[in-house]
């Protein structure tokens, strides 16, 4: 079970990594020799386009509160102490948001691509990174 959580946080967290021809290092190729249609493909890339673009919004809006803390530690804690606790839990409701839409585009993601078609298929492009690596 650990296994396959970890195989889709890595889905998820391949976000940044998504490319036109596949998901991160797995290509389109690679999710078609384990079953996967394109369309479910397709669908798979904009899934992930979306929470690309959610996580970076709210990754944004975390450092705009860390900054707005800095400012008010470096005029003085003792006396901003009331905001500080504001902005510290601002802080972690936003982080507590991103967990959130991890699962949900997780969850979503799952309905087009199974966790052993994503397994199968890294798999695959392990194998084909590996194999042209050794070519050179």
């Amino acid at each position: 079970m650990k296994k396959i959580v970890m195989g889709l946080l890595i889905l998820v967290a391949s976000v940044s990594a998504y490319a036109t021809s596949g998901i991160g290092i797995v290509k389109d190729d690679d999710f078609k020799a384990v079953g996967v249609s394109q369309d479910n493909i397709e669908r798979v890339k904009i899934i992930i386009e979306r929470a690309s673009i959610q996580y970076k919004l709210k990754t944004l809006d975390k450092k705009a509160l860390e900054i707005e803390i800095n400012k008010y530690i470096l005029d003085g804690t003792e006396k901003n102490l009331e905001k500080l606790n504001e902005l510290v839990e601002k802080v972690g409701l936003l982080d507590a948001e991103i967990i959130k839409d991890r699962l949900k585009y997780q969850i979503e993601v799952q309905k087009h691509i199974s966790t052993d078609q994503y397994l199968k298929a890294r798999e695959l492009s392990l194998k084909r990174i590996a194999g042209s690596a050794e070519k050179q």
